[in-house]
């Protein structure tokens, strides 16, 4: 699961820089979202909205403990712990 959430946070990320006219750019995990791509705050709500779409949960909403996002690694560890976690709930 980690490789499909990786590669929508990437995707999600990329829509983002291109919308700010940032261009196409690698994505890796190690990258911090504002030093490194440039993102601030308004630019990260916008990546949260398109992974809420594409992976169908909402893991700000689902724990009362967040990390900090300061990578793209911690952005994927967030939507994996979170599709782990609604995974895991019965219904």
């Amino acid at each position: 699961m980690t490789t499909a959430v990786a590669t929508a946070v990437a995707t999600a990320l990329r829509a983002v820089l291109a919308d700010t006219g940032r261009g196409d750019r690698d994505i890796s995990p190690d990258q911090l979202l504002g030093a490194d791509l440039g993102l601030d705050s308004l630019d990260v709500a916008q990546a949260v909205v398109l992974l809420e779409r594409s992976l169908h949960t909402d893991p700000f909403r689902l724990s009362t403990v967040v990390a900090p996002l300061r990578t793209v690694a911690d952005l994927v560890a967030i939507y994996t712990a979170a599709l782990e976690s609604s995974a895991s709930r019965p219904d």
